[in-house]
């Protein structure tokens, strides 16, 4: 038995690399044609594109995953059915479910892998595939700089400026603080606002605070205009997306804006998502071969049009879920989690069904 698992286990693993090159392969190829105009109109050095497209890599992995895990099982199984060998098995006295039930640990070692590789390899690569297109292709220089957990950057009357988040969707930012200096840099005022809100093409400080060094006084505000700030498109184009921020990241983040009033269930719903979606890959797996195996399903090759149905099923499911999650009709944990857990129940059902 320990040989004819080792056998499977080769030929998924043979026909999984295969897939997810393909796929990735795929995917990296559009983005290449997605960015085509990008590319002729700036002309940079192939190796640029070749590093930007590289960087693409990771994340495009990440969503093949799943895709590669329950077609490489559907294959391994439905060849195996083709030519007999599961028949073979039966007769044989063994059972097929217990056979291809360590293909179940290796969906669990994908789901950490998948886990492990959206925490740290993919938000990195992002960030800096989003840099190299930024700097590099378009010629455009950052206006926004991260540090110490906070934004940032250079106003328009020459001020330096602090902010503690951008609420996304509401032409918002909180917590600003802006640095103004003589031309010695010299600091000479110092604003300080809970809040700042974009209507009527300005900005609007809200409970400001001004500290003005020159003349020593402090003065307080429950609203003033403020030009520094440039319209909140550099805000929309520049922030962190939460594709390129890891759980722990996002959370700080969310926890900035939270403390400052604000809730974002965008951003709630992402840091559940991040948990849910490696999921996907153990529920791919338990899918794959409950199909293969169960002849009331089809079994074999049959199975390979219910596999493609349930991958469309899945991502239907889950996206519809998620929208409603980030309006609210769902609470976050439950959009992020109810699809992966009816899945799962599925699956186990159909793989207990199994007929050795």
């Amino acid at each position: 038995m320990k040989i004819i698992r080792q056998y499977f286990l080769r030929e998924f693993i043979k026909y999984f690399l295969f897939l997810l090159a393909g796929f990735t392969s795929i995917a990296v190829i559009a983005e290449f044609f997605d960015k085509m105009n990008e590319f002729y109109a700036h002309k940079p050095p192939f190796f640029v594109i070749a590093q930007y497209l590289l960087l693409q890599t990771p994340g495009v992995m990440l969503y093949a995953l799943p895709f590669a895990s329950l077609f490489s099982v559907l294959i391994t199984i439905g060849i195996a059915s083709k030519w007999r060998e599961i028949i073979v098995i039966k007769a044989s006295g063994s059972s097929t479910k217990r056979l291809f039930s360590n293909f179940l640990t290796v969906g669990l070692i994908l789901s950490l892998s998948a886990l492990l590789l959206g925490e740290t390899l993919v938000p990195a690569a992002v960030r800096k595939a989003a840099w190299v297109r930024k700097v590099k292709i378009l010629n455009e220089s950052p206006k926004i700089a991260y540090r110490e957990g906070a934004l940032w950057l250079k106003g328009l009357d020459k001020s330096l400026i602090r902010i503690g988040g951008f609420v996304e969707g509401e032409n918002r930012v909180v917590k600003t603080s802006i640095f103004s200096f003589n031309p010695a840099f010299g600091l000479e005022k110092r604003t300080e606002a809970d809040e700042a809100t974009w209507a009527n093409g300005v900005w609007s400080l809200k409970n400001v605070t001004v500290f003005d060094f020159v003349n020593n006084t402090t003065k307080r505000y429950d609203s003033l205009t403020s030009v520094a700030l440039e319209d909140p498109r550099i805000f929309n184009e520049e922030m962190q997306k939460p594709a390129e921020m890891n759980f722990i990241e996002l959370y700080e983040y969310y926890s900035r804006l939270e403390k400052a009033g604000f809730k974002n269930l965008k951003y709630v719903v992402r840091l559940y998502e991040k948990l849910s979606y490696p999921a996907i890959n153990f529920i791919m797996m338990l899918f794959g071969i409950s199909l293969a195996l169960n002849s009331r399903w089809g079994g074999g090759i049959k199975a390979a049009g219910l596999g493609v149905l349930v991958s469309v099923v899945y991502w239907l499911l889950y996206s519809i879920n998620i929208s409603l999650g980030n309006t609210g009709v769902l609470s976050p944990w439950l959009a992020t989690w109810i699809t992966p857990a009816l899945f799962t129940l599925a699956g186990s059902f159909m793989y207990l069904k199994i007929r050795d």
